[in-house]
């Protein structure tokens, strides 16, 4: 559940207390967490015939029906019901005496308050608080990111702007995993020219989650993810070399497809 919908339920727990705790006030003092009606032990029949009794009962109904609809933890919710059980077997070892009901109320009614205060401070604080920033792709994939930036560096250049490569996303080994494509074509490096791209093409890089994201070096131009029936191909505009028997204005385009244990390139001329 986001931190929006944590501070939702809060907000309608919290409402739902108050109306409850308003209605206590305004009515006739009666048990609030069970039916009187149907009260057999003596320890219900105490409440339901002790007014203060049955005003300490109201009150804890109205406690424990905004507490009991707080989000919490797995671990915090079993914890949650525990308490409630633990409160009504003590309730019922009181059985009909008026001072062991009384305390134990008031310390009941003490905890929840204690324990609804702490689960709206929390909730307020994750709705208010920053979302954590994500990476757009796993580790390994960033790693060869940072990569990209220190190769210009290492050729004594300093990248133009905020450049960032092309990055983009597909299952292209079919294992149900994203796998990820990255072009330096747009990073400009000044003072080593060459770093990204020269006359067969820019540095693309294949980074396969079947191969741990180690990167796959390719060279060409405008990589394109192409979604199949089955499989999602790699089409790269490549150097002409690749292409035998070019027609006159054609261009050579490489298509990268999975086979089951590695991506085969095949070329083909397409028009220019």
């Amino acid at each position: 559940m986001s931190a929006r919908a944590h501070a939702a339920v809060a907000a309608a727990a919290l409402a739902g207390a108050v109306l409850v705790v308003a209605g206590v006030a305004a009515s006739p003092a009666s048990a609030a967490s069970f039916d009187c009606g149907k009260a057999r032990t003596p320890d219900e029949r105490a409440v339901c015939t002790d007014p203060a009794l049955s005003a300490l009962d109201s009150e804890m109904g109205a406690l424990w029906f905004a507490y009991s609809r707080m989000p919490l933890l797995m671990g915090a919710s079993g914890a949650r019901r525990d308490d409630a059980r633990t409160f009504l077997s003590d309730r019922a070892a009181c059985g009909a005496n008026t001072p062991c009901l009384t305390a134990l109320y008031h310390k009941r009614n003490a905890t929840l308050k204690q324990h609804l205060g702490g689960a709206i401070e929390t909730l307020t604080k994750e709705a208010n608080a920053d979302p954590a920033p994500t990476a757009p792709a796993p580790r390994p994939v960033m790693d060869q990111v940072s990569t990209l930036f220190a190769q210009c560096r290492n050729l004594g250049g300093e990248l133009k702007g905020n450049a960032w490569p092309e990055l983009m996303s597909a299952d292209i080994d079919h294992d149900g995993q994203p796998d990820y494509v990255l072009n330096a074509q747009n990073l400009q490096c000044d003072g080593a020219a060459t770093a990204y791209c020269a006359n067969n093409g820019c540095d693309i890089w294949v980074d396969l989650s079947t191969a741990g994201y180690a990167p796959m070096k390719l060279r060409g131009s405008h990589p394109t993810l192409v979604q199949g029936v089955e499989l999602t191909t790699l089409d790269i505009w490549v150097d002409k070399s690749q292409c035998a028997d070019l027609p006159t204005g054609a261009a050579c385009w490489g298509t990268w497809k999975w086979d089951g244990s590695a991506l085969k390139a095949s070329y083909a001329p397409r028009p220019g």
